[in-house]
């Protein structure tokens, strides 16, 4: 049966088509897949009700758009994991998803848990997709390298060429960021066969988190969150992020030409940090996880969240946070970036287009936007309502400088060289502003934007994919979206449509 949301709305901002929990929270995707036509999403999930556990949630759909609630069947229940059963990934083997994740034990006494008292341990559960096998440890802290800390997490697993792979994020002594490679015949047994991390001076983060390998057009690409890089104006504008870097070769060739493995004093200096390209501009995204489903498309899933934010803005939902992005497909351009776009399932929850006309925005001016005395003027601009909070807003051929409003809320403007994401109000719950170059972009311009707005959730597409901007945002209504705009260029947009969800949710 589908959920039943008996809370206000005004106050909880509950979403149409991404996912949530009627309780608790969604963090890290994990174990992402497909198994005879069903599509598996797990995630990082906190019941909070009735206990706070951390585990795996899980979700099932055949359409991406209709999703059914299958629990938390991957949590805490053995010594191995008994302080949390945290991320990793699954690969579809014998008709079975193997999924590996990391379990947290916490030693007893006087430890700092970061260089003392914390097992990593990597454990493996074999399951059909219904029924769940005993876990299994794979991997210890004897088998990590001498020069880690005791963070090493996150186990990314796939097959190539006949044989099995595994990535896992590490934050090395000296808080330096690392990636270990290990390599099996079965999936069972692991040996130590590479490492990486960024060579000249100094460090790219203290730890780097949910590492990943995709393959587009034969080339490949290492994922990463680097945690701990230094914010720059039009970089790394979030407390951590995310992102990847282009290869020449592969992955295992890369990380496999560590001369020392386990004999080493550090990881492998083989990755040039320059070269680390950004998945997200926007406030709120991290810890993207990618996959191969059976139609042959690379799938990419993002956490609509960021950890240690505290002190930067704030979550306002009550008895549930967080949710995951739409699927996103991801391809190369004719620049060799990996664009992002939603994938074409979701075009099914659109409802009838409306059109963006301009009575009732004419001759509109006020001051907004991050500058002072930032002046706009909303003479000739064109806009519409669209109910229950949620559109799907394209505009093609933009030929020049302009801004789209959603509220008066939420400004992204295109002007003066730069792309910027601002909110006008406290709907940000202390978020304040992002920044893109124009000129990052391989067009040297903005040529079109796709906006899907979800209650809320803002996911912008910015030519094609080539650059996004995710973000929560909290506006004082949400039945009713407005959306304003003076861009010069086509303007198309739907309401949309609520996804299904099936389940309890609890």
């Amino acid at each position: 049966m589908p959920l039943n949301y008996s809370f206000n709305q005004k106050h909880n901002w509950r979403l149409r088509f991404h996912l949530q929990t009627q309780t608790g929270d969604i963090t890290d995707p994990n174990g992402l897949c497909q198994l005879n036509g069903t599509y598996h999403f797990f995630h990082q999930h906190r019941r909070l009700w009735p206990d706070a556990a951390h585990g795996w949630g899980h979700w099932e759909s055949e359409d991406l758009v209709s999703w059914r609630w299958c629990g938390s069947p991957i949590m805490p229940s053995c010594t191995m994991d008994k302080n949390g059963s945290y991320s990793g990934s699954a690969t579809i083997h014998d008709g079975q998803m193997w999924c590996y994740y990391t379990g947290n034990q916490l030693l007893p006494g006087k430890h700092d848990y970061d260089y003392s008292g914390r097992l990593a341990n990597e454990i493996l559960v074999v399951s059909d997709g219904e029924h769940y096998g005993e876990k299994r440890l794979v991997l210890g802290n004897e088998s990590y390298p001498s020069y880690c800390s005791c963070h090493v997490r996150d186990p990314k697993v796939w097959e190539q060429d006949g044989r099995w792979h595994m990535l896992l994020g590490a934050r090395a002594k000296g808080d330096r960021g690392a990636v270990l490679l290990y390599g099996g015949e079965d999936g069972l047994s692991w040996k130590l066969e590479g490492s990486a991390t960024n060579t000249g001076e100094g460090t790219f983060g203290y730890m780097w988190e949910c590492p990943n390998r995709i393959c587009l057009d034969r080339r490949e690409f290492l994922l990463v969150c680097p945690q701990g890089v230094s914010k720059q104006d039009f970089a790394f504008q979030n407390v951590h992020d995310s992102g990847y870097f282009p290869l020449e070769g592969t992955v295992v060739d890369a990380l496999g030409a560590d001369p020392a493995l386990m004999d080493a004093d550090g990881p492998y200096p083989c990755i040039d940090a320059s070269t680390f390209v950004a998945w997200d501009y926007g406030f709120d995204f991290y810890a993207p996880q990618s996959f191969e489903d059976e139609k042959g498309r690379t799938l990419l899933v993002g956490w609509v969240g960021l950890p240690d934010i505290e002190t930067q803005y704030d979550n306002p939902t009550r008895e549930w946070t967080h949710t995951l992005t739409v699927p996103r497909v991801l391809s190369l351009n004719e620049a060799g970036l990996v664009c992002q776009w939603p994938v074409p399932e979701i075009d099914v929850l659109r409802d009838e287009p409306v059109e963006l006309v301009g009575e009732g925005l004419h001759g509109t001016t006020g001051t907004v936007g991050s500058a002072k005395n930032d002046e706009y003027d909303l003479t000739g601009a064109i806009g519409a309502g669209f109910a229950g909070g949620a559109c799907d807003l394209e505009v093609t051929d933009i030929q020049g400088d302009g801004r789209i409003l959603l509220n008066g809320d939420l400004e992204l403007m295109v002007s003066d060289g730069l792309l910027e994401l601002a909110f006008l109000s406290p709907a940000g719950a202390y978020r304040t502003v992002r920044r893109l170059r124009v000129s990052d972009l391989s067009a040297g311009r903005v040529t079109d934007l796709r906006v899907l707005v979800d209650t809320s959730v803002v996911e912008i597409y910015v030519n094609g994919g080539e650059k996004t901007l995710t973000t929560r945002w909290y506006p004082e209504r949400i039945d009713l979206l407005h959306v304003a705009s003076t861009l010069p260029a086509t303007h198309r947009a739907w309401t949309m449509r609520a996804a299904t969800f099936e389940g309890t949710g609890e």
